[in-house]
């Protein structure tokens, strides 16, 4: 999962605005199965800036996919529009696409404002008329919530994210609270993903005033080169969250907690056990969601080709299933299932409670490189992750 994502800016643009203007929208060939979901399930795709695009199969048909010319990261749906889709870009970048996914096209072009890029991630407002999207503010390397109209995507208002670096985002269950995982990394365009502050790093989550962007509350792991990257909230408001570690600046061999939640009110609590589990995890959990009916939240570690489930109630082990490259993962409620998927094209289905992999859904895809996010929508649920 961990590609080049800075390709030249002379090639990265030409790409750009023919994506821009006109997309090519094939139908996936060589597979048809009654396996197919009825769902639609959504991610990033490709391995380089030939075929980086928005790619999505489901409603008992393989479906198609999208060009863009730059590296996407999450996908959200849009909650007022049935077939409109938001696609961020994998950071640091500063250009996003709402696309329509019953024609492939273009509805709208997103560009961030001037000193600032995307870093990927976002969400809706309860209510679905605003759009928080996490940036940068370039000169400053500071972290902003950028606030928009949904319907328009027009430039409502601006906030601190109270850090550096915020990735992942989402709203609590009360309609009034943003949950924020600021990375702690600084990056800037011209450098595409490299560190700029590992020696100062610091990673935080962050609860925010969903009106207004003032800080509610923020919390930090012992590690200063642990860097929360993603998470997904329970519908009791628990937060499941993921952490990296920047080992080259940790000076240290100590095996690090990547996995964790928090709850309301509560301290954050560190899952370190089994150890076997946490150094299998090799320094990176890429992607996280929750079974709100199993209590279950699955974690998937790309470079430890493993998907691990534990009891947010008790914070026990529940189990794992072995992937290589995984890191996509989502819930299916239609199937009551995880699906995870990786760049191999490969997508499985576990039950999210037993966490048996049902064998016979199996789906391979190999003319598809699935990226780092999965989302799963159908008319009555949306579920992601998410998820580097």
């Amino acid at each position: 999962m961990e590609k080049n994502l800075a390709p030249s800016l002379r090639r990265r643009d030409v790409l750009l605005a023919i994506a821009g203007s006109t997309l090519f929208v094939p139908a996936f060939s060589g597979q048809a199965s009654p396996r197919i979901p009825p769902e639609r399930w959504v991610s990033a795709h490709g391995g380089d800036v030939e075929d980086f695009g928005l790619g999505w199969i489901g409603s008992g048909k393989l479906g198609g996919n999208a060009a863009t010319g730059f590296r996407g990261h999450a996908v959200i749906k849009h909650p007022l529009r049935s077939d409109s889709f938001l696609f961020l870009p994998g950071w640091p970048f500063n250009t996003a696409f709402d696309f329509d996914l019953s024609t492939g096209a273009v509805l709208q072009r997103i560009d961030s404002e001037q000193d600032r890029h995307f870093f990927g991630h976002g969400c809706f407002s309860s209510d679905g008329s605003t759009l928080f999207t996490t940036e940068a503010e370039i000169s400053a390397g500071l972290g902003r919530i950028t606030v928009r109209d949904s319907s328009t995507y027009a430039l409502l208002d601006e906030w601190s994210s109270f850090g550096i670096g915020p990735h992942d985002m989402a709203d609590q269950p009360d309609g009034k609270t943003l949950v924020v995982a600021n990375g702690g990394i600084l990056t800037r365009p011209e450098s595409g993903r490299k560190a700029l502050n590992l020696p100062t790093m610091s990673s935080s989550l962050c609860y925010l005033d969903a009106s207004s962007g003032m800080l509610i509350d923020e919390f930090f792991v012992d590690e200063p080169k642990a860097s929360i990257r993603h998470l997904d909230v329970a519908t009791d408001g628990t937060v499941a969250f993921a952490i990296q570690v920047q080992r080259g600046a940790a000076g240290h061999n100590r095996l690090v907690p990547l996995i964790g939640a928090h709850r309301p009110g509560s301290a954050l609590e560190l899952f370190s056990e089994p150890e076997a589990i946490t150094l299998q995890l090799n320094d990176y959990v890429g992607s996280v969601a929750i079974a709100n009916e199993s209590g279950l939240a699955g974690y998937a570690s790309p470079r430890g080709n493993i998907v691990v489930f534990f009891d947010l109630s008790s914070g026990t082990l529940a189990g794992y299933h072995q992937l290589r490259d995984v890191c996509g993962i989502a819930v299916s409620a239609a199937r009551r299932a995880f699906v995870i998927s990786n760049s191999f094209g490969e997508m499985r289905e576990l039950d999210w409670s037993t966490l048996r992999e049902r064998r016979e859904k199996r789906l391979r895809l190999p003319q598809i490189r699935w990226d780092n996010h999965l989302l799963i929508t159908s008319a009555k649920h949306t579920a992601h992750k998410h998820t580097a």
